[in-house]
């Protein structure tokens, strides 16, 4: 069969949204699926390589004029931040708009495909289907982030998008009837959607987030003798998922154990925002922070493996999303020291997987530092490996299989 990817960020690209398609062409191409990717260029360097290289796949990169011209503010920080901001404002439905409506040419050549897949984020792929009769039964639909449900629960701050939000809301109710499955990696944006009638019930499958088995099943290396609490990734801008709580209940746990300070290090790999920083002087944390910039695919595999602990950031704002994060910690096998509200799916998910020993609410300094007390114990006795059998559950293993199973069905929900 041949399938037709489109995806905005693809492998080598270091973005967190191009695992999950990067995993799934793998298994498509594994199960003798010919395939085709669209991709752009998002979160990789210019000169890069294609690191899928197969005889039954094809990659075309198409560039993102946004993207383009952000590139070109990189090495001032201020002014990058300017112009992003200036972009997610004013276009829509979203900043890669105008690499979206590149991909209706592409669409026009879905019939000779026996698939079509398309990941959303960005909403602006839905716009595939203009002018309309190009979405059928044969095209699944995957949702990494809600759109217009998110932004009703806390609405964006850009007028346009504000304005055109009902628009929003039409293009994804009459694109997504027309597909053959909608597929969410949280359960609670699933039943959000049906919910507010943007999906039918039929329509709609919850196949969460998962690790690569493969790059998981070598024995972890030695992890060093340190007391390190690692966090790969980024916090808000806009301060909804912050380093706040988890930085001041690392104070206060250094405060209790001041013998634990010469061991103990938070180590970040991302992009740090400045605005932060006010947390490490107030707290007098620099001595045991270390700042790094983002990392590949293979040094972030490797990175969690070799992690003493792991950090889990999850804010209230973003109870529609599963951080993708979450399943790659779970096939690390190592302590999860987690930030999330009672009430969230996460909360949930860190339950159903054994993994929720050390999970606090999001601004609970207090629990925070009891945790890190329990888990300098358990690094004292060299007890700090976490394997548990329920986490195979958000395995490539499992899950693959019954992706390509929906996928090949897609045709079957009725009309």
């Amino acid at each position: 069969m041949r399938l037709l990817v489109l995806t905005n960020s693809f492998p080598p690209s270091n973005l967190a949204n191009a695992k999950r398609p990067g995993y799934l062409v793998r298994g498509f191409l594994d199960a003798g699926w010919e395939v085709d990717v669209v991709s752009s260029r998002l979160g990789m360097d210019l000169n890069a390589r294609e690191t899928f290289v197969h005889p039954a796949l094809r990659i075309r990169r198409m560039d993102d004029p946004a993207d383009r011209l952000t590139r070109l503010f990189a090495s001032d920080s201020a002014v990058f931040r300017a112009v992003k901001t200036s972009l997610y404002g004013s276009l829509w439905p979203d900043e890669c708009v105008l690499w979206s409506l590149r991909l209706m040419a592409v669409a026009r050549k879905a019939r000779e495909y026996d698939r079509v897949l398309g990941f959303v984020f960005p909403a602006s792929v839905l716009l595939a289907d203009f002018p309309g009769g190009r979405v059928d039964r044969r095209w699944v639909f995957d949702f990494q982030e809600p759109m217009s449900p998110q932004q009703r629960r806390h609405p964006r701050r850009s007028p346009v998008h504000r304005l055109l939000l009902p628009w929003l809301t039409k293009l994804e109710r009459r694109v997504l009837q027309k597909a053959g499955r909608v597929v969410f990696t949280a359960d609670t944006n699933l039943r959000t959607y049906v919910g507010e009638q943007l999906i039918e019930k039929s329509q709609a499958v919850h196949v969460p987030y998962f690790f690569d088995a493969a790059a998981f099943r070598e024995p972890a290396p030695a992890v060093e003798n340190r007391f390190q609490i690692v966090y790969p990734g980024v916090f808000d801008w806009a301060g909804a998922r912050s380093p706040e709580t988890f930085l001041r209940a690392l104070a206060l746990f250094l405060e209790r154990k001041p013998e634990a300070r010469s061991q103990t290090n938070f180590l970040f790999h991302g992009i740090w925002l400045s605005e932060h920083n006010r947390f490490l002087s107030e707290l007098k944390l620099h001595d045991v922070v270390t700042l790094r910039p983002p990392v590949a695919y293979q040094e972030y595999l490797a990175l969690l493996k070799q992690s003493p602990v792991l950090l889990l950031v999850v804010a209230a704002a973003h109870n529609l999303f599963m951080p993708s994060k979450i399943a790659d910690y779970f096939g690390a096998h190592r302590p999860i020291l987690a930030f999330a509200p009672r009430d969230s799916e996460m909360r949930r998910v860190l339950e159903q997987a054994g993994m929720a020993g050390n999970t606090n609410d999001e601004s609970d300094v207090v629990a925070g530092a009891a945790s890190l007390e329990r888990l300098w114990e358990r690094f004292r006795a060299g007890k700090l490996a976490a394997a548990d059998a329920r986490t195979e559950a958000w395995s490539s293993e499992i899950q693959v299989p019954r992706y390509l199973q929906i996928v090949r069905h897609s045709t079957d929900v009725s009309e």
